[in-house]
C-alpha cells in the first residue's frame, strides 16, 4: 500500500514538496522511474481520489432499487402537515416529531409530496446529494499542511464512512436521511465557517442544524470547542454556548409531552453506555452489539491518547475535535432517549451519520498530528475496507424489507392495507390527501410490473391464459419441468385479503403475480422473487426467488390469482372461504 505520510519536503501551505519541484528540472535520463512519478506526482494522488466516487455510486444503485413507497414515519409527518384535500397547513411546519424539531425535513417531505409524486427515489436522490456535500465539505476542512496522498485518502475515507453500507437506511428510506444526512451537512458547514472564523455563518449554520433533528444540539458545545482552540476572543467562544442555551431552552418548553417505549430501564447507567457506544463503534461490527462497544471504547482511547495538542496545532486541528465533540454527544443523547430499547438500541442504520462523524474526525486527527506515523496508512486502510465488509448484514436487512414496500404500495391502492397498521397509520385519514396530491401509489408511476395492460382496474384479456390440469395448481412437464402455483397463505386480515406461496414455469421463476375477479378485472396483485429456498429444493435448475405475496380487497365473490412466466400467463382460483385472522 502507498504510504500516506507526509511526502518528504512537503511544505505547511500545502504547496509542492521541494524535492518534486527540484525533479522536474533533472533531465530525462536522471528522472526516476514510472513508480516513483506516479508516487510524487499528481497523477496518483488524484487516482486515489477519485475512488472517493465510487461510495455514491453505489447508494446511487442501491436508491433506484427500493421501492417508491415512503416509510413509516413519513406519513405521520404527512398526516400532521396536510388538510383533509392534501393543501398544506403552515404552522405544522414548526411542530416536532417524537420530541424532535423537525422544520426542514417536514419541509422536504412536503415538497416531494406536492411536487414530486411522494417519490421515495428522488428524494433519495437528493440525500445522496446531501452526502457529497458532506465529503466535499471534510475535503475542504482538511489541514492544508497534509500531503496530497493523505489529502486524498481522507477524501476517500470520509467518502466510505458517509455511505458507508451499514448507512443505507438513510438513503433507500429517503424520509430518514432528510433528517440525519441534513443534520450532518449542517453541522460540517457550521465547523468550517467557525474553523475559518467566520461565527455569524457557524451560528446560522448551527440553529439551522438544530431544526433539522434534535441530536443536532451538540454542535452547540463543539463550535464553541473550536473557536476556544482557535484562541479567539471570549465572546466567540460563548456565543455558541449561549445560543445553544437558548435552542435547548425553547425546545424544552415547546417540545411538547414526552414519547416512551421500549422494554429496559433508561435510568440503568450499563444499558444507556451499551447503546451509546455501541452507536459510536457499530460500523466495525455486522451485528453484535459487544463488538460495537468495544469499537466505540477504542474510538474514544485512540482520541485521549491525542488529547494533548501542540500549541502549534491547536487552531488547526480544532474543527476535528469539534467534529468528535459533535459525535460524542450526540451518542449521549441517543443513549438517554433510546436505551430503553434493548441491547442493539445502539445499532440502527440510521445512526450512521453520527458513527461517520467520530471515525472522520480520528483519522483525520491520527493521520494529521499522529503519534505513530507509521501506522498512518494501515489505519486508513482498514478503516476502509472492514468497515464495508462489516456492513454487509446490516444493508441486507434492510434490501430484506424491500417487497414488504412493495407490497404495501399495491396495498394502499387498492384500500386494503389494514394488514399494514405497523407501517402505514391511519389509512382512513391518509388515502385521501394522498388521492388529492396525486401521491404514489395514486400517481402515474405506479405499476403492477407485468405489462399486458394489466394494472388495477384494467380488465384482463386471459382467454389464452392457462390453468393447471392438476387441482388447478399443478401442470406435469417434461424431465419434471412442471408449471406449480402453489397458495399456501390465503387469510382475510381487516378488509385485506393476503396470500402467500410460490411459483415456477418449468425452470422458471414468475415475473409478476396479478388477483382478478370473476369478470377478469384486476383487483390486487403483489410482489414475486422472494427467496424461497424450501420451494427451491422441490424444483429442478437452479431458479432462485419462487416466492410470492398478493393483496387483495376482502370483497365477496371468486378471485383468481395469476402469473407472468417468460412462456406466458398462468392462472388458477382460489378459495372461497380463506381464512380469518
Amino acid at each position: 500500500m502507498t504510504d500516506i505520510a507526509p511526502d518528504a519536503g512537503s511544505r505547511p501551505d500545502g504547496g509542492a514538496p521541494d524535492e518534486e519541484r527540484a525533479s522536474e528540472d533533472q533531465p530525462e535520463a536522471a528522472r526516476p522511474g514510472s513508480l516513483r512519478r506516479l508516487r510524487e506526482g499528481r497523477l496518483g494522488p488524484v487516482l486515489l481520489g477519485l475512488l472517493s466516487v465510487v461510495p455514491p455510486l453505489m447508494m446511487l444503485r442501491e436508491v433506484l432499487r427500493y421501492p417508491q413507497m415512503h416509510f413509516f414515519d413519513y406519513w405521520w409527518v404527512l398526516l400532521d402537515l396536510t388538510r383533509d384535500d392534501g393543501s398544506l397547513r403552515p404552522e405544522a411546519l414548526f411542530g416536532f416529531r417524537n420530541e424532535h424539531p423537525f422544520v426542514l425535513p417536514s419541509l422536504l417531505f412536503w415538497l416531494s409530496a406536492r411536487y414530486g409524486n411522494g417519490l421515495n427515489q428522488p428524494l433519495g436522490l437528493l440525500i445522496i446529494a446531501f452526502g457529497v456535500g458532506c465529503v466535499l465539505l471534510v475535503w475542504a476542512m482538511l489541514p492544508r499542511s497534509l500531503g496530497r496522498w493523505q489529502r486524498a485518502a481522507l477524501v476517500v475515507a470520509a467518502s466510505t464512512l458517509v455511505f458507508n453500507p451499514h448507512g443505507i437506511h438513510n438513503y433507500v428510506r429517503s424520509m430518514s436521511g432528510a433528517s440525519w444526512i441534513l443534520a450532518l451537512l449542517l453541522v460540517l458547514a457550521a465547523l468550517l465557517a467557525m474553523q475559518r472564523g467566520r461565527p455569524v455563518p457557524a451560528v446560522v449554520a448551527g440553529l439551522l442544524a438544530s431544526i433539522s433533528y434534535g441530536t443536532s444540539f451538540a454542535v452547540w458545545p463543539a463550535l464553541a470547542l473550536v473557536a476556544w482552540m482557535r484562541g479567539d476572543r471570549r465572546a466567540r467562544v460563548v456565543t455558541p454556548l449561549v445560543v445553544g442555551f437558548a435552542v435547548v431552552a425553547a425546545w424544552l418548553v415547546l417540545r411538547g409531552p414526552q414519547g416512551g417505549g421500549g422494554g429496559s430501564p433508561t435510568d440503568d447507567p450499563a444499558q444507556a453506555m451499551l447503546a451509546g457506544l455501541s452507536m459510536l463503534g457499530m460500523v466495525w461490527t455486522g451485528t453484535e452489539p459487544a463488538m460495537a462497544l468495544l469499537a466505540g471504547v477504542a474510538g474514544l482511547a485512540v482520541l485521549a491518547l491525542h488529547a494533548r495538542v501542540a500549541p502549534e496545532h491547536r487552531a488547526v486541528s480544532a474543527a476535528w475535535w469539534g467534529l468528535a465533540v459533535y459525535a460524542v454527544g450526540c451518542a449521549v443523547m441517543i443513549s438517554g432517549s433510546r436505551a430503553a430499547f434493548g441491547e442493539s438500541a445502539g445499532l440502527q442504520s440510521r445512526y450512521n451519520s453520527m458513527t461517520a462523524a467520530l471515525w472522520i474526525a480520528v483519522l483525520v486527527i491520527v493521520v494529521a498530528w499522529g503519534r505513530w506515523p507509521g501506522l498512518r496508512n494501515v489505519v486508513v486502510g482498514v478503516t476502509v475496507l472492514a468497515t464495508v465488509a462489516l456492513g454487509a448484514p446490516m444493508a441486507q436487512s434492510v434490501r430484506d424489507d424491500a417487497p414488504n414496500q412493495r407490497l404495501l404500495a399495491v396495498a394502499a391502492r387498492i384500500g386494503a392495507s389494514d394488514a399494514f397498521t405497523d407501517r402505514f397509520p391511519e389509512p382512513e385519514r391518509l388515502i385521501p390527501r394522498l388521492r388529492a396530491l396525486g401521491h404514489y401509489p395514486f400517481s402515474p408511476e405506479f405499476t403492477l410490473g407485468c405489462g399486458d395492460g394489466v394494472e388495477i382496474g384494467s380488465r384482463a384479456g386471459t382467454s389464452t391464459w392457462r390453468t393447471p390440469s392438476i387441482g388447478s395448481f399443478r401442470e406435469p412437464g417434461p424431465d419434471g419441468w412442471d408449471v406449480v402455483l402453489n397458495v399456501e397463505t390465503d387469510q382475510v386480515t381487516g378488509g385485506a385479503r393476503m396470500l402467500k406461496g410460490w411459483a415456477i414455469s418449468g425452470i422458471e421463476r414468475a415475473r409478476c403475480v396479478a388477483v382478478l375477479d370473476q369478470n377478469g378485472t384486476v383487483v390486487g396483485g403483489g410482489v414475486v422473487d422472494i427467496p424461497r429456498a424450501d420451494a427451491e429444493a422441490q424444483t429442478v435448475g437452479i431458479e432462485i426467488g419462487l416466492g410470492f405475496r398478493a393483496v387483495a380487497p376482502a370483497a365477496p365473490g371468486p378471485l383468481r390469482v395469476a402469473f407472468r412466466f417468460p412462456d406466458g400467463w398462468w392462472i388458477r382460483p382460489l378459495t372461497e372461504s380463506p381464512q380469518k385472522s
